[in-house]
């Protein structure tokens, strides 16, 4: 029986990141199965995608909320009242909330009567640094937060654990990973990557995916790459993601001038085209928690080089699909991209296994994951 579903994030399109795509494939899908659908968040107020069928409303922040911390008063006052008008208005028949913090502990205070699943995606869950848990003391609100919900979406086992050790019950637990839009990434699109980055048709493309920031740990990457840039004078290293073109400068000191390839406006097709062009997927993140790139790369059939961390582990056997390294070793990972590149056949076998994997992953099925608890 068709449902109103609203999504309930706090960022959203057209801010780029893994939680906002998330978010956006599964009101695409849900719109799809024949649900009306709308996504409330903080950021847009109409859709920023061209595959958006759904509607797009915005709740509004106070000043200061992002700096001061979004659970203190008046700042979660105000975001729960304006939530809260937008889902009587809207009388949704399930939510799907997204970020356990802000938004859990908003939707905690708000109490709708739907049933409603929040999912967290790595920010909200993780001690690091970049973390919520890191800036602010909110452990014991987010746990209660997520026992009180209708289910709190683990996206791997690592979240799971997280969420385990703060405190919430494992029956609350729901085990649903994210997805990728299998038949978009197995397309072949016509465009010739090679062209367009001024590179020789017969460069050996070594990709990663995804904006710089400190958990990519990209440098290390780049270190790695140097390493066996000798010995395969046909491989280039390409970097596709917002901010990457600071990594620039240590293409220099490594002496791989012109062998780094760092580009800030690939999108659509043209990233597209990247994962289907390239031959080897590098992930050497010191941080995932489900990562949408390595998805993406397993769909269009990339063979993986990633690090032995949250999300990738999950999705990466070595010598079945890829190679699994430790984070922040690079001459661990050198050595996996020099076997990678030496070993056509393992390469052509991780790449029909990955095509394989992928299709359990598409969004169609992830997506009713999640109703199966409505």
């Amino acid at each position: 029986m068709p449902m109103k579903i609203a999504l309930v994030t706090g960022s959203f399109l057209p801010t780029i990141g893994g939680a906002e795509f998330v978010v956006h494939h599964l009101a695409v899908q849900w719109m799809r199965q024949g649900h009306k659908v709308v996504v409330i968040n903080f950021t847009a107020d109409q859709p920023a995608h061209p595959d958006a069928s759904y509607r797009v409303r915005k709740y509004t922040l106070l000043p200061g909320a992002t700096r001061f911390g979004y659970h203190r008063f008046p700042f979660q006052w105000h975001a729960v009242r304006t939530l809260k008008k937008l889902l009587r208005e809207y009388k949704p028949d399930f939510i799907s909330a997204h970020f356990g913090y802000p938004v859990g502990l908003w939707m905690a205070r708000i109490r709708p009567v739907p049933r409603y699943l929040i999912t967290c995606h790595g920010q909200d869950l993780t001690k690091l640094e970049q973390g919520y848990r890191h800036e602010h003391a909110i452990d014991t609100h987010l746990r209660d937060a997520l026992n009180s919900s209708g289910g709190a979406v683990a996206i791997s086992t690592y979240a799971r654990k997280l969420m385990e050790d703060m405190g919430v019950r494992p029956s609350v637990i729901l085990d649903i990973p994210n997805g990728v839009d299998v038949e978009r990434f197995q397309k072949k699109v016509p465009r010739n990557l090679r062209e367009q980055l001024s590179l020789p048709e017969d460069a050996l493309i070594i990709l990663s995916v995804g904006r710089n920031n400190p958990a990519k740990d990209y440098a290390t990457g780049i270190q790695a790459f140097a390493a066996i840039s000798a010995t395969f004078p046909s491989a280039y290293y390409v970097i596709i993601g917002a901010g990457t073109s600071t990594l620039m400068p240590l293409s220099q000191e490594l002496g791989i001038a012109g062998k780094l390839v760092c580009s800030e406006g690939l999108f659509g097709e043209d990233l597209i085209a990247a994962y289907q062009q390239a031959d080897i997927l590098f992930s050497p993140s010191i941080r995932e928690l489900c990562p949408l790139v390595v998805l993406e790369g397993m769909a269009a059939g990339l063979p993986a080089v990633v690090t032995n961390v949250s999300g990738s582990q999950d999705l990466i056997r070595t010598g079945y699909n890829g190679i699994v390294v430790e984070p922040r070793q690079p001459a661990m990972m050198a050595e996996a991209l020099r076997q990678m590149i030496e070993d056509k056949g393992l390469r052509r076998a991780c790449c029909a296994a990955n095509r394989d994997m992928a299709a359990d992953y598409d969004w169609s099925i992830i997506s009713k994951k999640y109703l199966e608890h409505a």
